[in-house]
């Protein structure tokens, strides 16, 4: 293991939150995915895999800056319990709702309601435990335990779904939340934020003006600082692709790859997350490479892996077609591990320790926008056309965006 890698590991604290991590989004990306299967299986229609991804990020319209502003008034490790320990009591309510497709998108709802305040804590409190030179390495075991996880969580979900039935896949899920709980519990106090002991929920809803201001104050920061207003785009638009790419996916394994839905994760999430693995790994081993250009480059390499994906339909005939369809899923997880691990360390280094909370809260909010309002035309427009149509036009829009960012003014870091 590299020397930076150990000395992270070192950090008991660090082992902790990332113990809290890996259990955390094994949970979540493999609720993700399973509901993402289990909505098209009782549908068949893809617009109502895209009302999953807006149920999922319309919180973030609601509750994303003001996530940022509750982590900076309130303990990081309260709020990784509290939300962990919620997470766990909501997945269990789809139990009872699973064959209840209205049901199921409010209890998504929910559970999204929930993570917008998880994901400003647990991201703000990486520069909290780790010694500054230290936060590459920690962000590249974040990304890529975020990527492991993503591997196992979308691609178990489909086989143990078909193998024990989407209510005890719920059961397993909620479980993995009330651990992760434990693991936060288990920390020692890192955050050294004063707090108000009488701090109470219905005591920061009675202070919305301030939130507000605060809140407008991150915004602001956000807007005038060009270097973190510009990875910040860049996140949201790489989640963006994510999330265009999430929605064709189950359309596209059954009707153009001729694969069984539930062997999508497996086959081309699986890959995916192998890409985004060795792009963690080459990343920390090169920490001189300018990672603004390194985004920029992620996302046409993306674009160009989606292109040459969209046309299947021209090498089908070959024997090892499937082979290259996987091949192509390494190289499109690789440019978006180069994406959002470079945007999110410009993110750390760039943003003042007391802006944290808001800027991650409100990157948080940007994030599920761009992974929702995709969703809301992918959906429709795979409908209307075809899986490979859709897959085309976002392709073709992330090499625009990509060779146009060669072109900004932001500063290279």
């Amino acid at each position: 293991m590299d020397s930076s890698f150990r000395r992270v590991f070192k950090t008991r604290n660090f082992t902790q939150l990332w113990l809290t991590q890996i259990l955390s989004q094994i949970a979540s990306y493999m609720l993700t995915f399973a509901l993402v299967l289990h909505i098209y299986t009782l549908t068949g229609s893809l617009t109502t895999i895209s009302l999953v991804i807006i149920a999922s990020t319309l919180p973030s319209v609601f509750f994303g800056p003001f996530s940022g502003v509750f982590s900076d008034k309130v303990r990081y490790k309260t709020v990784l319990i509290v939300t962990n320990v919620l997470r766990f009591l909501v997945a269990l309510l789809l139990i009872p709702a699973a064959h209840n497709t209205l049901a199921v998108l409010e209890i998504i709802f929910l559970m999204a309601t929930i993570t917008q305040f998880f994901a400003p804590a647990e991201l703000s409190s990486i520069p909290l435990i780790v010694a500054p030179p230290q936060l590459v390495a920690a962000n590249s075991i974040y990304m890529t335990t975020m990527y492991g996880s993503l591997i196992l969580g979308y691609g178990a979900a489909g086989p143990i779904q078909a193998l024990i039935g989407s209510r005890w896949l719920f059961v397993l899920i909620s479980l993995l939340y009330l651990v992760a709980s434990v693991a936060v519990y288990s920390m020692s106090d890192y955050d050294k934020k004063e707090v108000r002991r009488d701090l109470t929920l219905s005591r920061l809803a009675n202070s919305v003006t301030s939130i507000w201001r605060s809140t407008r104050s991150g915004v602001s920061y956000i807007y005038q600082k060009k270097t973190v207003f510009s990875s910040m785009l860049k996140l949201a638009f790489g989640w963006a692709m994510f999330g265009a790419l999430i929605v064709v996916l189950p359309g596209f394994a059954e009707k153009v790859l001729g694969i069984q839905v539930q062997m999508a994760g497996v086959l081309l999430v699986a890959p995916a997350g192998i890409g985004m693995l060795v792009a963690s790994y080459l990343l920390n081993k090169n920490q001189r490479w300018e990672k603004s250009r390194v985004a920029n480059s992620g996302f046409v390499i993306a674009g160009i892996g989606l292109l040459v994906l969209s046309f299947y339909f021209l090498y089908s005939y070959l024997t090892f077609s499937l082979l290259i369809a996987i091949f192509l899923m390494i190289i499109i997880g690789f440019a978006a591990a180069c994406i959002y691990i470079s945007s999110q360390t410009l993110l750390h280094l760039n943003s003042e320790p007391s802006m944290r909370g808001r800027v991650f809260g409100v990157a948080a909010m940007l994030i599920n926008l761009a992974l929702g309002v995709p969703a809301l035309f992918v959906g429709g427009i795979a409908d209307l056309t075809s899986p490979t149509i859709t897959l085309i036009l976002v392709a073709l829009v992330a090499i625009i965006y990509g060779t146009s960012l060669f072109f900004e003014d932001t500063p290279l870091t």
